[in-house]
């Protein structure tokens, strides 16, 4: 059996490992997997392509365009190589608004035309015409999709990507019955790929926003390629050996062949959860576990409590599993905050994975009779998961659960009762590079001008912040919500992303500026009986702090876990793009992490 070091340690291996993820939508895995390949010195030219090509597919776009040229994939002179310049500007634009995007288009049409002139070739010559269009050069656009439909007729290929090409080729032209017919020639293509159906989608999409191009033609188009839902399941735990789980087992296999959905992602509580997981390993899908606290305690709290042969079949299920996301790496503190937190990761990581494939993220629950039955005021459980779904407006299939037996057995758990407050809140860590580097004449200036700075902004949000400290250029917030919390580290970047001139011209060694870390977790509310003032505090908090300091200068990096928040929030005015798993300062272990930026206009 090939080892996961081999699998680093050979080109081929490794290109061929990732490409498997990023085929099957995982970018994020894929990313990770060729990164750490290239920092143990593994390297080729298709790796280097592949890695550039990744970081594009997550949205960094800057550090996309200098890895390119710190690559030299230019000088390989390849169709590939030389087009994915016009690739990234092209994604890029997309990101803006405006004549900052239509001055992107342009540019990336440029690289595409020019390949084409090199090479002949129809792929990018139907993104040249494509992004033509984009521009209102409509005659133009027309000239070259005409050379594309007439190239790929004479050619007799008929592929993924030339049926594609040729579909797009008959857009431009108005063509829609010929660019039907060809799409659905293009759906009925097995084994394809769902990133590469995703990137499809996307490009026909976009085109949908031209004026000239006929609108319904697109929608269906786009429903004929669209890939399967990613499901977020949630279910009741109940007690092993029932006689009404074979009856339920049939309806959930009946639910997720009506979906016709292979990714999911959920807990593996007793019960419901379990019966899930089996049923997606069965179909040969991808499982995806999110766990909200420490595994240990999630197999006492929720898992033997249904009984022992539940354990064996949750090891079972975790040992097949894609990959499995601890929440938090706390303890159960008997604090139902832990196990809503747990999902609304869960449900964001979902939809999160749902945008990258271009479907939806769709949620099956096995609920009991009751299921419209008031929750209650609980925050967790199957009936909070739900209300909280279709809150955010999003699909939910319900499974009745049946007789099943819900008389579980949970075990004595020793809590104190006298323990702070408890909630999920946005946390933000910030430090200012270069301040220990400061002269004793400069420090008045850096507590005017740049804790000042830091001051207004926080005073500019009002009751979202709720709790502020700081100890010389240390910074630390307790903010409502994700999307606020988003908001003040992007305004806080751009507040200070000048040092201010009293300390520009000191030589720091370096260069200044903030360094800005957020999360999303659990924490305690409590009273710091030192300094008689309330005090937040938690291992999220010290998880967050150890952020800040393995972020670049100027840049706002997120955890997975905020991402995942982010996702069913509504920041549509911020975007993260993935850097990887993240070595933490101080030897806190690796995390995912994102660079959070502004959508331009």
């Amino acid at each position: 059996m090939t080892t996961a070091d081999e699998i680093l340690s050979d080109p081929d291996m490794l290109f061929a490992a990732a490409q498997a993820d990023r085929a099957n939508g995982d970018v994020l895995a894929a990313f990770d997997l060729v990164r750490r390949g290239k920092d143990l010195g593994t390297r080729s030219v298709a790796l280097d392509y592949l890695l550039t090509r990744l970081m594009t597919e997550l949205g960094d776009f800057e550090g996309a365009l200098e890895l390119y040229d710190a690559l030299g994939l230019a000088e390989h002179g390849t169709v590939d190589s030389l087009s994915l310049k016009g690739r990234i500007l092209k994604e890029q634009a997309f990101l803006c608004s405006g004549e900052s995007r239509a001055q992107l288009l342009r540019q990336a049409a440029d690289v595409y035309q020019s390949v084409y002139v090199l090479s002949q070739e129809h792929y990018p010559a139907i993104n040249a015409a494509s992004l033509m269009m984009m521009t209102g050069q409509i005659r133009a656009a027309r000239v070259l999709a005409a050379k594309v439909r007439d190239a790929i007729q004479a050619s007799g290929d008929r592929d993924y990507w030339t049926l594609a090409s040729d579909t797009e080729a008959r857009l431009l032209l108005g063509d829609e019955p010929a660019a039907e017919c060809s799409a659905m020639q293009l759906g009925d293509i097995g084994n394809v790929p769902f990133a590469d159906r995703a990137s499809t989608i996307r490009q026909f999409r976009r085109l949908g926003d031209c004026p000239s191009i006929n609108q319904p033609a697109i929608a269906r188009l786009i429903e004929a390629l669209r890939p399967p839902p990613v499901i977020a399941y949630c279910g009741h735990m109940f007690v092993e050996g029932c006689d009404a789980e074979a009856q339920l087992r049939e309806r959930i296999d009946a639910a997720l062949d009506e979906v016709g959905t292979s990714i999911a992602y959920g807990p593996l509580a007793c019960g419901a959860d379990i019966l899930f997981a089996e049923a997606v390993l069965a179909r040969g899908g991808e499982l995806n576990i999110v766990l909200p606290f420490k595994e240990p305690d999630f197999i006492d709290q929720s898992v033997r409590c249904g009984g022992e042969g539940w354990v064996a079949r949750f090891r079972a299920c975790r040992n097949a599993a894609n990959s499995v996301v601890l929440a938090t790496e706390s303890a159960f503190v008997g604090d139902d905050n832990q196990f809503a937190y747990g999902t609304r990761v869960m449900m964001g990581l979902a939809e999160i994975r749902a945008r990258q494939l271009e479907t939806e993220a769709v949620q099956l629950a096995v609920l009991d009779d009751n299921a419209g039955a008031a929750n209650g005021g609980n925050i967790a459980g199957t009936r909070a998961d739900v209300a909280f779904w279709e809150k955010l407006g999003r699909r939910s299939i319900v499974i009745a659960a049946g007789p099943v037996d819900r008389r579980l057995e949970f075990p004595r758990l020793d809590i104190d009762k006298d323990a702070p407050e408890r909630g999920a809140y946005s946390i933000l860590f910030a430090d200012y590079k270069g301040f220990s580097k400061l002269g004793e004449r400069e420090l008045p200036h850096f507590a005017a001008k740049v804790m000042g700075t830091i001051g207004e902004v926080l005073d500019d949000f009002g009751r979202e912040i709720l709790f502020r400290n700081t100890w010389g250029d240390a910074v630390y917030v307790v903010i409502a919500s994700p999307a606020t919390a988003a908001r003040v580290a992007i305004v806080l970047q751009e507040r200070l992303a000048t040092p201010p001139p009293e300390l520009a011209s000191q030589d720091t060694g370096s260069a200044m500026g903030m360094r800005i870390g957020v999360h999303h977790g659990p924490i305690y509310k409590g009273f710091d009986r030192v300094v008689k003032q309330p005090l937040w505090f938690g291992t999220e908090v010290t998880r967050t702090a150890r952020i800040e300091p393995v972020t670049p200068t100027g840049a706002v990096y997120c955890t997975d876990a905020f991402a995942a928040m982010l996702a069913i929030d509504t920041a549509e005015a911020f975007t993260y793009h993935y850097v990887g798993r993240v070595e933490l300062a101080k030897g806190y272990g690796q995390i995912g992490m994102y660079r959070l930026v502004r959508v331009k206009n």
